[in-house]
């Protein structure tokens, strides 16, 4: 039998083989008994109503609606706050053929942004001016030195996408130039706003939509709902071919992805319409780079964050973000392939370019670690700003202690960005060492700073003292052990054995998905496992191919563990003896020849439960 259900969850005193705490479901909460009624009243399998209802869709209509996602629910775009400004003004610019640009910025997000305005715009003959920042030479965001640029080209309207909402000089200075500038952004002001027709940000403080989750490509593909909605509602399209929002999707499911919003509410509509316009494969850019990476046949938010997204930041992060901007632009496989495959190689490159930054980062994180440091800082002139951020990520989760990662910009300041754990706050951090840095700021996650040499000493010490602070004021487990304190969670959505995962049970919980935060894909606790058949694959021979059954020996379950050999995983199940373990695992249905399978992933594995 499977079961489920919401917080609370109980926690183990017992750490996993991988040092985590797994938070079980409680099957005598309330969320339990909803599940039951859930399934009952709609006819839901069991399985998926008791996660249902531990996600907090115990009611009906909510399930449903969750389980279907339609752009009908989507909220209108009229809410956001000056919206009715940056039409009027793009209307004025199209119909007077003023000239339009479109400055973004060099990520995932600003680039299928960008993509997103020029699509359309050139759908009703605008061909806009596009301007994206080189992150090494003139950094994140607009400058007045771009607007100049942006002036002397003709510009007379500009749009801003995924940026804008904190750049006050540059502005200021579009402003003086008698540039008109809308801003399309959703990242957090810094007091007041900037000088423009419009601010479209649902973090403004005055904005009282209900769009916060959106990401920078989401408030633009909300802009042109209410432009093409006015221009169709005043006979715009009369003689002009009405643009086909939906076609645009694509683009809107990869940028939420990629810059890791999430998945609930409008972003889970976006996303999961994004995705099934994305099967498709009418853009023929995202076709060409789904191609070369592979991963044609697989289209999920998976194969979204990881294989597509990482090759279109490869531009931005080492060399331009042109070349990512061109294959989202391109409307034929002879225009696009070629930009896939500069693309990909550009991914190797940045991989190979990780490879030697991690090993090397690795080796400053062992030699500084002791069992009482709360955060690593590390730092090397030749490590590349672009590439700190994934490597920081990297470091976090083998040490399980926030990491910063610095490499040294042209102006010879240290430049990189954090990364934290479960129960810290690096942003508040960061606040907190301030006096240490000349520009810092994120948020409890991730953040970014940037800082003079001779201050690293003393930005490390700060950031200590600030971490230790929060700890500090955490009593109800002041008296375990720092590794216990830190220990990362584990939430396990449900629990059942092998021979009550089936093929049904799978298919139930895929029911769910597009899966990513805020809406994870369903872990499994595997009671009563036992590992029959074990044997290291992959040219490293890292991971592990397993055979599972149990008591009975009338259950065989083809299974994988993923990087086993490179943790504490690995050597347990491939000397388990036959006994019993619990294994948290994820699971969900593949076809191969027409025969119906389960893909099972082994995550972690405990002695108890």
């Amino acid at each position: 039998m499977l079961t489920s259900s919401r917080q609370p969850f109980s926690a183990s005193s017992q750490l996993s083989v991988l040092g985590q705490y797994w938070l079980m479901p409680d099957t005598s909460s309330d969320a339990y008994r909803l599940g039951a009624a859930l399934a009952q009243a709609t006819g839901l399998p069991a399985p998926t109503a008791a996660i249902l209802a531990a996600r907090g869709y115990s009611e009906g209509a909510a399930a449903t609606a969750f389980l279907s996602p339609n752009l009908k629910t989507l909220p209108d775009p009229a809410t956001l706050k000056s919206m009715p400004q940056a039409v009027e003004r793009l209307i004025a610019a199209i119909r007077n053929k003023e000239i339009i640009a479109i400055f973004g910025d060099y990520d995932v997000d600003g680039t299928c942004a960008t993509a997103i305005l020029t699509r359309y715009l050139r759908q009703l003959g605008v061909q806009p001016l596009l301007y994206i920042p080189d992150r090494l030479t003139e950094g994140y965001g607009p400058t007045p030195g771009a607007m100049d640029k942006l002036k002397q080209m003709g510009t007379q309207l500009l749009v801003t996408v995924d940026t804008g909402t904190t750049a006050h000089a540059a502005l200021n200075r579009a402003a003086e130039l008698g540039l008109d500038v809308i801003v399309t952004d959703h990242h957090q002001p810094d007091g007041s706003l900037p000088p423009a027709i419009a601010i479209l940000n649902p973090h403004r403080y005055d904005d009282t939509s209900e769009l916060q989750g959106l990401c920078g490509s989401g408030i633009a593909f909300y802009l042109l709902m209410a432009l093409n909605r006015h221009l169709r509602e005043n006979g715009f399209f009369a003689s002009t071919r009405e643009p086909n929002l939906i076609h645009l999707l694509d683009l809107v499911a990869l940028a939420t992805v990629a810059d890791v919003m999430q998945l609930t509410g409008t972003n889970r509509v976006l996303v999961a319409k994004g995705l099934q316009q994305l099967a498709t494969w009418q853009h023929r850019g995202l076709a060409a780079l789904a191609s070369v990476a592979g991963v044609k046949d697989d289209i999920s938010a998976t194969s979204l964050g990881f294989s597509l997204a990482p090759r279109l930041n490869a531009a931005g992060r080492i060399d331009s973000a042109q070349a990512a901007l061109n294959l989202l632009l391109a409307e034929d496989d002879g225009t696009a392939y070629p930009f896939a495959e500069t693309l990909n190689t550009l991914n190797q490159q940045r991989q190979t370019m990780e490879k030697t930054i991690l090993a090397q980062a690795r080796q400053q994180a062992e030699d500084a670690f002791t069992e009482d440091t709360l955060a690593l800082v590390l730092h090397h002139n030749d490590w590349h700003p672009g590439i700190v951020g994934i490597v920081a990520a990297r470091v976090k989760e083998q040490f399980n202690r926030p990491t910063f990662v610095l490499g040294t910009d042209s102006n010879g300041h240290l430049k990189g960005s954090g990364r934290s754990i479960h129960g810290l706050n690096l942003g508040a951090a960061v606040h907190a060492a301030a006096d240490t840095l000349l520009s810092g700021g994120g948020h409890a996650m991730a953040a970014g700073v940037t800082l003079e040499a001779q201050n690293l000493a003393a930005f490390r010490l700060k950031l200590n003292e600030a971490l230790h602070q929060q700890l500090a004021a955490r009593t109800e487990d002041a008296h375990l052990p720092l590794s216990h304190r830190l220990a990362p969670r584990l939430k396990v959505d449900a629990t059942t054995n092998p021979a009550g995962l089936t093929q049904p049970l799978c298919q139930a919980m895929q029911q769910l998905a597009p899966f990513g935060p805020g809406n994870p894909e369903p872990v499994l606790a595997l009671q009563g496992a036992r590992i029959t058949f074990a044997k290291t694959v992959g040219a490293t021979q890292e991971h592990l191919k397993l055979r599972l059954s149990d008591a009975t020996g009338q259950t065989n379950l083809d299974a994988v563990c993923f990087g086993a050999m490179n943790s504490p995983l690995g050597p347990l199940l491939a000397n388990s003896n036959g006994r019993a373990l619990t294994l948290a695992i994820t699971a969900k249905p593949r076809t191969f020849n027409g025969k119906a399978l389960m893909d099972i992933h082994v995550k972690d594995a405990h002695e108890g439960y």
